[in-house]
């Protein structure tokens, strides 16, 4: 069975009009890990990083947050 993947936050990172990063919640049923892979695209390079969802969480910033409000359907600040 494939990856079960989610994406819940994207920004652009400029300067071009397709450079940006998105971040998707990923469930591995092989591993039954779940994790956040961050992929981005610039001009000149691309590439992802999987992390683990609590090593994502020490991290600041609006991608967090976005995971925190759809995981508990309430916003991070609340």
């Amino acid at each position: 069975m494939a990856a079960i993947q989610d994406e819940f936050y994207r920004s652009f990172r400029g300067p071009g009009a397709a450079d940006e990063d998105w971040w998707s919640l990923v469930f591995d049923p092989e591993t039954r890990r779940l994790l956040v892979r961050h992929e981005w695209q610039a001009s000149g390079h691309a590439g992802f990083d999987d992390l683990d969802v609590s090593e994502f969480l020490e991290q600041t910033g609006g991608a967090q947050t976005a995971l925190i409000d759809r995981l508990f359907r309430v916003p991070a600040d609340a």
